[in-house]
C-alpha cells in the first residue's frame, strides 16, 4: 500500500473534545428550553455536519441560532478544547516525512479555525481543510473526503482517513479511501471489529508505527 496523504477528522482524533461537546449541546439546549438528549443520541451523530446534528436532534430548531449560542458560551467561558496527546507532534513528523496532510470535519469553518488555533495547532501545516461549510453533502457522504483528495492531488487509494465514528468509517468506505480507527473517541476496539475495521490504533500518537508497518 503506497500512502502519500493522511486526512484527519478533528473531534475525538486531534482534539479530545467529545465529552465537552456533549455537555455543550446539553447546556445550550437548556438555555433554549429544548429537550435534553442523552449522550448516545448525540454521539451516534458524530461525523455529520454541525447543522445536521442539531436539526436531527431538534427538528424545529434554527441550527445557526444554536451555533451562535454555542460560540458565545465558549467565548464567555474561555473554553479551550484539549488536544489528544501527541497529535501536534504527529502532524509535524508527517510533514517532515513528506506526507500531504489534511482535515475533513463536519464542524463549521469558523469553529474549526478558532478551536484548532486556540488548542495550539499550526494550521499552516495542513495542506487542505474541508469543513461542514465546504460541500453540499456531508459525511457519511463521501463528498468531503473526495474533495480533500482532489485538493491534495492524490488518488483515493493513496490516502488514509483517520476517524473515531462509524459515520467516518462509512464515508471513507464510500470514498474508497483506507480507514484507520482510533480509540480516543466513542467507538471501542470491539465495536470497530464488529464493523470490519482491521486498522485500529490507540491514538494518533501511534500513527508513525502504523505507517512503518504498512506493506
Amino acid at each position: 500500500m503506497k500512502i502519500s496523504a493522511i486526512i484527519f477528522d478533528i473531534d475525538g482524533v486531534l482534539l479530545n473534545s467529545n465529552k465537552m461537546m456533549i455537555e455543550l449541546h446539553k447546556i445550550i439546549a437548556k438555555e433554549l428550553n429544548l429537550r435534553i438528549p442523552d449522550d448516545e443520541e448525540i454521539t451516534s451523530r458524530w461525523g455529520k455536519s454541525f447543522s445536521e446534528v442539531i436539526t436531527s436532534i431538534w427538528p424545529n430548531v434554527n441550527a445557526k441560532l444554536f451555533k451562535e449560542y454555542v460560540k458565545d458560551y465558549i467565548e464567555r467561558k474561555g473554553i479551550v478544547f484539549p488536544i489528544v496527546k501527541g497529535s501536534k507532534e504527529i502532524i509535524k513528523k508527517l510533514k517532515r516525512m513528506g506526507f500531504k496532510v489534511g482535515i475533513v470535519t463536519g464542524r463549521p469553518r469558523d469553529f474549526t479555525v478558532d478551536h484548532m488555533k486556540n488548542s495550539g495547532f499550526n494550521l499552516n501545516l495542513f495542506d487542505v481543510i474541508v469543513t461542514g461549510d465546504d460541500t453540499k453533502n456531508h459525511k457519511p457522504s463521501p463528498d468531503p473526503i473526495l474533495r480533500a483528495v482532489e485538493l491534495l492531488k492524490v488518488k483515493p487509494e493513496e490516502a488514509i482517513y483517520i476517524g473515531d465514528s462509524l459515520i467516518d468509517l462509512e464515508a471513507a468506505k464510500r470514498a474508497k479511501v483506507e480507514f484507520l480507527g482510533v480509540l480516543t473517541g466513542d467507538v471501542g476496539k470491539e465495536e470497530w471489529g464488529k464493523n470490519g475495521v482491521k486498522n485500529i490504533i490507540p491514538s494518533v500518537a501511534d500513527l508513525i508505527n502504523f505507517l512503518n508497518n504498512l506493506d
